[in-house]
């Protein structure tokens, strides 16, 4: 089956599986001595479990496939709790209630491409950074838009609640049209009914690639950097992920998932 099969199929299931958002990934950790005497010193909603939140429209961080979520971070969080001894629990989210719900304990940890953010610290920690992106604004290949200054006065296309609509908001005369997922935005795009989506570069670029009537008009530099969101009273669990990730950014791990889902650096 070619890649651009394998893509309109996962759309057309996003679409449906998501009005039901009740998608999980359960997996084993992959236990050794070492991380399990670690596991027991670690809290989490359930014991042995590390339960995780995330809005899986996002790819190629996190999104369906089928009837598997898959994605950079989801290969990264299956990592981290490997190394700490722990069950995963991956849990398919609306993006508007993440935050509220690991505050409430409802997931030990979100990750869904989440920049790092002082608002978003009063809300809850962060765990070290692990990806660094831009924005990116894609179009429709014949619209002509390569640049920010011909992108003004134009419509622009953000999920809600996302950096991208901050930044777009900051663009000259553009009329921001918000939705709660980006593959609706994107969809709007296809149609003629919106300008540009403005969003994470590496979700643009994944777009453009697989959609042959877009393409990526321009970048706008952020530097911004994505974090996994914990609530405010488990300073354990944040120092335990920290560890670990530091682990898998030196021992190879985390180039092996980068190069799965992005290529080589």
């Amino acid at each position: 089956m070619s890649k651009k099969v394998i893509f309109i199929l996962t759309v057309l299931f996003i679409v449906t599986g998501l009005i039901l958002s009740g998608c999980t990934k359960t997996v084993s950790a992959q236990n050794d001595g070492a991380v399990s005497e670690q596991s027991s010193n670690i809290k989490t909603i359930k014991s042995g479990v590390l339960t995780v939140g995330s809005d899986c429209t996002w790819p190629p961080m996190e999104f369906i496939e089928g009837d598997k979520i898959v994605g950079f971070d989801v290969d990264l969080t299956q990592a981290i709790a490997d190394k700490l001894g722990l069950e995963l629990d991956y849990q398919n989210a609306a993006w508007d209630g993440l935050f509220p719900a690991v505050a409430t304990h409802k997931y030990d940890m979100v990750i869904s491409s989440i920049t790092i953010t002082d608002e978003r610290k009063k809300e809850m920690d962060f765990s070290d950074p692990y990806y660094k992106t831009d924005q990116a604004v894609t179009v429709n290949k014949d619209s002509g838009i390569d640049s920010i200054d011909k992108f003004e006065g134009k419509i622009a296309a953000v999920q809600i609640g996302t950096t991208g609509e901050l930044v777009a908001k900051d663009i000259k005369d553009v009329t921001v049209k918000t939705y709660d997922d980006i593959l609706l935005a994107f969809e709007d795009l296809k149609a003629g009914r919106v300008d540009g989506v403005v969003c994470d570069s590496y979700v643009g670029y994944a777009y453009a690639v697989k959609n042959d009537d877009l393409t990526v008009g321009f970048d706008i530099s952020t530097d911004e950097q994505l974090g996994i969101g914990f609530a405010k009273d488990t300073p354990e669990l944040v120092e335990a992920v920290n560890q670990v990730l530091k682990e898998i950014m030196e021992d190879g791990t985390y180039d092996e998932i980068y190069t799965k889902w992005f290529g080589e650096k």
